[in-house]
C-alpha cells in the first residue's frame, strides 16, 4: 500500500511531486510518498489537497505523460549529436557577461531627466517659442545636463528657467486643485 506521510521541515527547498509532475516549493510540511518503508517521492500540496480518492487517476495520466517522454527521449538516443565545447560555452557565457556589463555601464552613463524641467515645459512656465526652435539634442541637454556651464550657446537663454525653485509637493499634486 501507498502512504503519504507528513514530516516538518526547516528549510524551503524546491521539489518534484511524484503523483502530478509539478515543481513545487517545500514549505514547513514535508508530503512524502512510502511504499512500506521505501520513500518514493515528494508529493505537492495540491496532490495532498485532493485527496486519496483521486490520486491514482493523477498518477495514471503522469505516467501517461512520462511514456510518452520516455519515447521521444529513446528515439533521440539513436540519433548522434554536435555538441559546442566546453570551452566554447564558457567564452559565450564570458562574452554575454561583458556585453550584460557593457550595458549596464551604459545604462549608468546615460543621463537622467531632470524632472522639475520636465515639468517647467509640460506647464508652460517655459513659453512655447523659447523652445520651438532647438534641435532634440539641445532640448536633451536642457532637460538632463546640471551644470549650465556645459550647455552650449543655443539654449543659454534657458538659464534662467533653472534657477525657478518648485516645490515638491506642488510636483506631485493629485486630482484636487489641478
Amino acid at each position: 500500500m501507498l502512504k503519504v506521510k507528513l514530516l516538518k521541515s526547516d528549510l524551503v527547498l524546491t521539489a518534484v511531486c511524484v503523483i502530478c509532475g509539478a515543481t513545487y516549493t517545500i514549505e514547513k510540511v514535508e508530503g512524502i510518498l512510502f511504499e512500506g518503508k521505501r520513500r518514493m517521492g515528494n508529493v505537492c500540496h495540491e496532490c495532498i489537497k485532493m485527496g486519496s480518492a483521486k490520486l491514482p487517476a493523477v498518477l495514471k495520466k503522469q505516467s501517461q505523460r512520462l511514456s510518452e517522454r520516455v519515447r521521444v527521449l529513446e528515439e533521440l538516443s539513436n540519433r548522434s549529436f554536435e555538441c559546442p565545447s566546453w570551452d566554447e560555452y564558457l567564452q559565450v557565457l564570458q562574452d554575454e557577461n561583458a556585453e550584460s556589463e557593457r550595458v549596464s555601464q551604459d545604462e549608468k552613463a546615460k543621463p537622467q531627466m531632470i524632472m522639475s524641467r520636465v515639468f517647467l515645459i509640460g506647464e508652460g512656465i517655459v513659453p512655447r517659442e523659447e523652445i520651438e526652435s532647438l534641435r532634440s539634442e539641445h532640448m536633451t541637454i536642457f532637460l538632463t545636463e546640471v551644470d549650465t556651464s556645459q550647455w552650449p550657446s543655443e539654449i543659454h537663454h534657458l538659464k534662467k528657467y533653472t534657477e525657478i525653485e518648485i516645490d515638491d509637493s506642488y510636483l506631485f499634486r493629485t486630482g484636487e486643485g489641478m
